[in-house]
């Protein structure tokens, strides 16, 4: 069941982030297409931008997310469980870092239903040390001050 809800999660995200994510200052927000992702992923490889471990690790991530800002576009590397965990945040991290040197500014994000502590522990620790990230719990977006 729980596998159910984190599909029926991710895919109400990605056909619905400009309702989701999208406020005054990101705008035109869109999920990109896999298709997408995954070229901009192969030719960073190609390039030597990044390596095989990183292209698999990054390939994984549950959605990107593209929207415009005053200053650019930005990308959300989105990590979706319906319990979202220390763990799913370290893995927003890391993959928003690989996505970065494809796609260019790309910030983490998880989404879900519910938050652990642990996870809000995490987000508010990348939060002081300057590591924007948004969080969405229930339809609820968190986004971070301006860096």
């Amino acid at each position: 069941m729980s596998v159910l809800k984190e599909m029926f999660l991710e895919r109400r995200y990605r056909e619905r982030a400009a309702v989701y994510f999208g406020h005054p200052g990101f705008r035109r927000v869109q999920a990109m297409p896999f298709e997408e992702v995954m070229e901009a992923l192969e030719n960073a490889l190609d390039a030597g931008a990044i390596t095989p471990e990183e292209f698999e690790e990054a390939r994984r991530v549950d959605a990107v997310i593209r929207g415009r800002r005053a200053r650019g576009w930005l990308h959300l590397a989105l990590e979706v469980s319906w319990v979202v965990d220390r763990g799913d945040v370290e893995q927003a991290v890391k993959r928003a870092e690989i996505l970065a040197k494809a796609l260019g500014e790309t910030w983490p994000a998880v989404a879900g239903h519910e938050l652990t502590e642990g996870a809000r522990e995490a987000v508010e620790r990348l939060r002081r040390e300057g590591q924007p990230i948004v969080m969405l719990q229930d339809e609820q977006a968190d986004w971070p001050p301006e860096p």
